[in-house]
């Protein structure tokens, strides 16, 4: 048809006025707010007036190649906003309409001359000029002078005045008892867009200052590389910063000019190294030395730029404390310390007035609480006491409290609360913009400097999956696999039964936390508890196949439970006002091996069941272990250390046997009567399942998997024998949503 482009490239039609040079819509004259994305889509279709052009073409003009979008999502999100934006009608179209598996057609007309047209889609324009919009001479040509005398004129013209008066008067009044009102609400108009999906998984992101672009990092399409990437919003597609070979970058932050960015990196002896890096990309620059929490690390800058805070040892061997690092003079300090080992401080974020610093105390991997301290330092303040993990938290604008998401209130609750750092009670906090924080998750949106915008993560579970694998001898080749549970909800542990007839998981499935079992294929699901709202987890099978522990937190501290395989005569194992967890019952079923912090640091206890005593099996960290099946070791792994380990039964010298797996899937590994298997995030070409022989102390990889491996959950189970593995994997993808205020 040609190019429907007018003067200056501009392109009409109705009361609407494109403008590619700009990037704008503009109606009668007045921009409207569009989408960069969405103003391509509306550019693309009126550029065709009249042609059809498939949803392909959109694809590629908009997104490129490349780019892991959901393509399809993308673009019925921009057509929806095109519409809205136009004021058109999907049934009885006017600009544009829709043709089903064919693509969109451009239909209203081009005004070629350059002419905006002044009429209201909607309102009927006058078919006469208004006597007042007639010029004087006009006037003075149709009407004799005689007809309209002076006095009347005027006389009318003060009446006219008076009525506008009174009109704007009544619209000033109506007009501030509605701002007033608006501004009392708690109700904000919130508008959302997606800006791009990938395969799973996101851990960091953070807005730049002036709220345009996006640092996020991403583990890649195979699941194993951790590497930063910043996206503008609205661009086509993401930048890679770093190129990195393994290990996390779970968090990112923007110096406070938008230049640089701050990230961590951990070694194999679980201490790292923050580094800075030009936000265009460029050349690592290492800052300073830094302990690693759970094998991952990274600061945030105060508001002025003039420090880093961390986590980071405030004594040589002690637990992580919150730490100030001047750029200038690269000193730390200590503003915050733990008084026990059991115990770390972590995610730091300086106030808007950079004078105080709230962070989290954790006291376990599923439980935190937000305290409150000085930028100069002094004793913390507690402000929350919740019992459960806090998913996020940001500073409020004047700095005298802190909001924070929390399911505090159990399976469908208020989630967002916000409490004051001078003390009070904790009450509930309706910002629209904040109520997309999932109270669940890790920190996982960014919060742009004037609260006007905030991109957060919007998972979709496509899959949380138990396989279970054959081989034809322990560590040998896969004589079958298949998947035998699967389920949106995530599902905790899949334990198989020492005969191998039956499974044993903890799951959402009922809507919250509970121990399920089923049978090996996975039919004939039996909930076995019936908790609402409590942390449940780690269900480990008897050596008879007749009961099951498992760790709950029905008030401050978890404790282990035990209940018989029909889900009866459950009882109490341990008590007391510390963590015991992550269970497993001795090879005779006469005891219970637990993590416990009572010293002051997790470490391995083993608990008689009939007595009730307690003896302590590791002396220098533990978390999760269990006996060898021919009664000479004792194997587990360390809180937040890398590497499986083992010790003799009876005690005496450790010894660190495999580097892996990472502190983050601590509980992915399970032994057998010849060797053990373990998860490997960063093997090559993808994640893997690895065996370790006892006898030639050799490792291999067994199995590679399509997915990722569940974090902080035990993920593997084996037979004695080594031939039956059972594995978790999630598979999911994860949207990048911006959410605008509406004002």
């Amino acid at each position: 048809m040609g190019s429907p482009e007018g003067k200056n490239g501009l392109i009409h039609f109705g009361p609407f006025e494109l403008d590619p040079d700009a990037e704008q819509l503009r109606k009668s004259g007045v921009p409207l707010k569009l989408q960069p994305q969405q103003f391509v889509v509306l550019l693309l279709l009126a550029q065709r007036a009249g042609e059809i052009v498939s949803r392909q073409e959109i694809q590629q003009r908009v997104w490129g190649d490349g780019t892991f979008v959901d393509f399809d999502r993308g673009i019925n999100f921009c057509i929806n906003q095109r519409r809205a934006a136009l004021g058109d009608d999907a049934d009885r179209p006017r600009y544009s309409e829709t043709l089903p598996r064919r693509g969109y057609r451009f239909i209203a007309d081009i005004d070629r001359n350059g002419k905006v047209e002044t009429d209201v889609p909607g309102f009927l324009a006058p078919t006469t000029p208004h006597p007042l919009d007639v010029k004087s001479e006009e006037v003075h040509t149709r009407l004799p002078a005689s007809f309209l005398p002076r006095r009347k004129i005027l006389l009318g013209i003060l009446v006219l005045l008076a009525a506008i008066a009174i009109m704007l008067t009544f619209m000033r009044s109506w007009l501030s008892g509605t701002r007033s009102k608006q501004a009392n609400s708690v109700a904000t108009a919130v508008r959302t867009f997606p800006l791009m999906t990938f395969p799973r998984e996101f851990l960091g992101i953070a807005l730049s200052p002036d709220a345009s672009q996006l640092a996020f990092t991403w583990n890649g399409p195979d699941f194993s590389k951790w590497n930063i990437y910043v996206q503008r919003i609205g661009g086509d597609r993401p930048l890679q910063i770093t190129h990195t070979k393994g290990g996390m970058i779970p968090w990112v932050d923007w110096s406070p000019d938008g230049r640089l960015l701050v990230f961590g990196r951990c070694g194999d002896d679980n201490r790292g190294s923050l580094f800075t890096i030009p936000a265009l990309g460029g050349p690592e620059h290492k800052i300073t030395d830094v302990a690693c929490d759970y094998g991952a690390t990274g600061a945030v800058w105060t508001p002025d730029g003039q420090s880093l805070l961390f986590s980071d040892a405030c004594v040589v061997g002690g637990s992580l404390g919150i730490v100030a690092f001047t750029v200038a003079t690269e000193k730390k300090r200590c503003l915050a310390a733990p008084d026990s080992n059991s115990v770390n401080f972590f995610s730091p974020m300086a106030s808007p007035d950079a004078k105080n610093v709230v962070f989290e105390r954790e006291t376990t991997t599923r439980v935190t609480d937000l305290f409150v301290v000085p930028f100069e330092g002094r004793t913390p303040r507690r402000l929350t006491s919740e019992g459960r993990r806090i998913g996020q938290y940001v500073w409020a604008q004047d700095g005298k409290s802190v909001i924070f998401a929390s399911d505090r209130e159990g399976v469908g609750g208020r989630k967002i609360w916000k409490v004051a750092i001078k003390g009070g009670p904790i009450e509930p906090e309706n910002d629209a913009l904040l109520a997309k924080i999932d109270p669940t998750q890790q920190p996982r949106s960014a919060l742009s400097r004037n609260r006007r915008r905030m991109v957060y993560l919007d998972d979709h579970a496509d899959d949380n999956s138990t396989w279970r694998v054959r081989f034809e001898s322990a560590g040998g080749k896969v004589q079958s696999r298949g998947r035998v549970l699967q389920s949106r909800e995530e599902m905790d542990g899949p334990q198989l039964s020492p005969d191998g007839m039956r499974i044993a998981f903890a799951s959402r499935l009922s809507g919250a936390e509970n121990i399920w079992t089923s049978d090996a294929d996975g039919r004939n699901p039996l909930q076995l508890t019936s908790f609402s709202g409590e942390l449940v987890g780690t269900p480990r099978w008897s050596p008879d196949g007749k009961w099951l522990v498992f760790d709950r937190r029905p008030r401050d501290h978890a404790q282990i439970f035990m209940i018989d395989a029909e889900g009866r005569n459950m009882h109490a194992l341990t008590e007391g006002e510390y963590e015991n967890e992550v269970p497993i019952l001795s090879r005779d079923g006469k005891a219970v091996y637990f993590a416990s912090n009572r010293t002051g640091r997790f470490e391995l206890w083993k608990q008689d069941i009939a007595s009730a005593v307690s003896t302590q099996i590791t002396q220098h960290g533990g978390f999760s272990g269990m006996e060898s099946y021919d009664g000479r070791y004792f194997y587990y792994v360390k809180y937040f250390c890398s590497g499986i380990w083992r010790m003799p039964i009876d005690g005496g010298k450790e010894e660190r046997i495999t580097d892996l797996p990472e502190p983050w899937y601590l509980r992915y590994w399970d032994i057998s009567e010849t060797g053990l298997y373990f998860y490997d995030i960063a093997a090559s070409p993808r994640p893997a399942i690895k065996y370790y022989d006892f006898k030639t102390r050799q490792t291999k990889t067994v199995l590679e998997l399509e997915g990722q491996a569940m974090e902080w959950t035990p993920g593997i189970s084996v037979s004695r024998d080594g031939r039956t593995l059972l594995y978790g994997v999630r598979n999911w993808t994860t949207t990048l949503m911006v959410a605008d205020e509406i004002h």
